[in-house]
C-alpha cells in the first residue's frame, strides 16, 4: 500500500493503522521522513523507490487552505491526481480522499463553476474527484471536519475545529458565529482510516463513502459545549478557573452589525485573524446534509478527547483567560 500526505493530520492515521493491520505500507509527502518518501507530487518526478506495483494507492495528500487563489488549488488539490498515473497498474486499487465538502452548494461535484462552492478548496476537490474516477476508477471518501483519534486525540497538527478552540480560549473571537442548531458533521482520524482499511479489504466502492453521524450529528452548540467541557476539565486539574461559553450570533448578526462596528477599531493582526477564522462560518451555518452513508461511533466523545489532548500540548493557550477586545485604529499592528 503506497500513501501519500503520510505526514498529513489523515495519511500519518492511515499509514500507522495499516502498518498495525499487516499491511506492506510506505508513505510519501512533499518533506519525507525518517520512514517516509520525500516526493513534491507534480513538481519532481516519481521517485524509483516508489515505481513498483503497488495493490493500493490512497491519494491523501492535498492543502487544505479554503481561499487559496483558484491557480494554486488546483496546482495543490488537483494536478497531483494525475501524477500518480505512472503508479497505477491493472489491479492497482485507487482510494481517493476527499471532503464531504466537494458537492459545494449544488450538493454534486459535476459543476465546474467556481461559485457553486462556497470557497476553492470545495471546488478545487470536486474537480480531483472527477479527475481520480475518470482516470482510475477510484473509490472516493468523504470525511467532514476532522479532529484526532478517538483513543488519546493525538494528531499530527491542530488545524480546523482546534482554530476555533484557540480563538474562544484566547478572545480572538468574542462570540461564536454559526446557527446553533446547525448540524456539525465531525469524525476522527481513526474513523477515516478504518474505512480506507475496510475499503482496501473489501474492494472499490460503486458510490462515495461520506463519513459522519447524519440525523445524529451533533448541533453547533453541542460541539462548543463539548469542546469547553473538555478543556475546563483539563484547566480544573490544574487549578484554573472554568472558562464561560461565549455567545452565539447568527452569521447575518456578525456581517450586518458585530463587524462593521469593530472593524475600524481593530488592529491588523485582530482583522487577519478574524478573516481566517471567518473561513469555518459557512460550516457552523449548514442546513443541508451531506449525504452520509458510512455512520461513525457518536462523535461528543471523540471532540472532548481531541481538545483534551490539544491542551495537553497547547498548555499555554489552553490555560489563558480570554482577553477582551482592544484596538488601536484601523491597520494598526497591536503589540
Amino acid at each position: 500500500m503506497l500513501v501519500t500526505g503520510a505526514t498529513g493530520v489523515v495519511g500519518a492515521e492511515i499509514v500507522e493503522r495499516a502498518g498495525a493491520a499487516g499491511w506492506s505500507v510506505t508513505g510519501c509527502s512533499a518533506r519525507g521522513g525518517p520512514r517516509t518518501v520525500a516526493w513534491r507530487i507534480g513538481a519532481e518526478p516519481v521517485p524509483d523507490t516508489l515505481r513498483r506495483p503497488w495493490d493500493v494507492i490512497v491519494h491523501a495528500a492535498a492543502r487544505p487552505r479554503w481561499n487559496l487563489p483558484a491557480e494554486d488549488a488546483m496546482a495543490s488539490n488537483v494536478a497531483p491526481v494525475a501524477e500518480l498515473a505512472p503508479l497505477v497498474r491493472p489491479g492497482t486499487q485507487v482510494i481517493h480522499i476527499s471532503t464531504a465538502y466537494a458537492i459545494g452548494l449544488k450538493g454534486s461535484v459535476a459543476s465546474r463553476d467556481p461559485a457553486d462552492y462556497r470557497n476553492t478548496y470545495e471546488w478545487s476537490k470536486a474537480a480531483a474527484e472527477r479527475e481520480a474516477t475518470t482516470r482510475y476508477q477510484a473509490t472516493i471518501i468523504r470525511p467532514p471536519l476532522v479532529v484526532g483519534r478517538r483513543s488519546d486525540g493525538a494528531v499530527s497538527r491542530f488545524t480546523g475545529l482546534y482554530s476555533v478552540m484557540q480563538s474562544g480560549v484566547t478572545g480572538i473571537l468574542p462570540v461564536f458565529i454559526g446557527e446553533v442548531d446547525a448540524p456539525v458533521e465531525i469524525v476522527s482520524t481513526c474513523d477515516i482510516a478504518h474505512c480506507v482499511l475496510e475499503t482496501a479489504r473489501t474492494g472499490p466502492a460503486a458510490e462515495p463513502l461520506v463519513l459522519g453521524r447524519g440525523e445524529e450529528a451533533l448541533r453547533l452548540k453541542e460541539v462548543i459545549e463539548a469542546m469547553y467541557l473538555a478543556v475546563n476539565r483539563w484547566r480544573a486539574r490544574g487549578g484554573h478557573p472554568a472558562l464561560d461559553v461565549p455567545e452565539f450570533i447568527t452569521p447575518e448578526q456578525w456581517y450586518r452589525f458585530y463587524l462593521p462596528f469593530a472593524r475600524p477599531h481593530l488592529t491588523a493582526r485582530q482583522l487577519r485573524q478574524i478573516d481566517l477564522l471567518g473561513e469555518f462560518i459557512p460550516y457552523m451555518s449548514v442546513a443541508d446534509p451531506v449525504g452520509v452513508n458510512w455512520k461513525v461511533a457518536p462523535t461528543a466523545p471523540a471532540v472532548e478527547t481531541a481538545i483534551e489532548r490539544w491542551a495537553q500540548q497547547r498548555p499555554h493557550l489552553a490555560k489563558g483567560t480570554p482577553r477582551p477586545w482592544t484596538g488601536t485604529g484601523a491597520g494598526e499592528e497591536d503589540a
